[in-house]
């Protein structure tokens, strides 16, 4: 069990940068006009959220993916923003 802690640590700079990616990446999609209005917001709380663990790791927080409330609790932001990405896709193929 320690070795998986120690690995799951070692992982952290990865994740932070990994989240930071995420963040910018749901903003520049939820920018435009294309989806609906919920789900912009729900990638913006995702985005925001993420963005604050990625500070908190960097300034030296003991954060790991798997903390809670922070970083767990972008996921499920990025979650329904994903199911809302997919039934607009879906729809539009009607």
């Amino acid at each position: 069990m320690a070795g998986n802690a120690a690995g799951l640590q070692a992982s952290v700079p990865s994740y932070a940068g990994g989240i930071s990616l995420w963040a910018a990446g749901l903003v520049l999609i939820s920018a435009p006009k294309t989806f609906a209005l919920w789900m912009r917001l729900t990638a913006l709380v995702a985005a925001v959220l993420f963005v604050v663990s990625a500070c908190m790791i960097l300034w030296g927080a003991p954060l790991l993916p798997t903390s809670s409330p922070l970083p767990a609790a972008g996921y499920p932001f990025l979650v329904l923003t994903f199911v809302g990405w997919i039934w607009t896709l879906v729809r539009a193929e009607r």
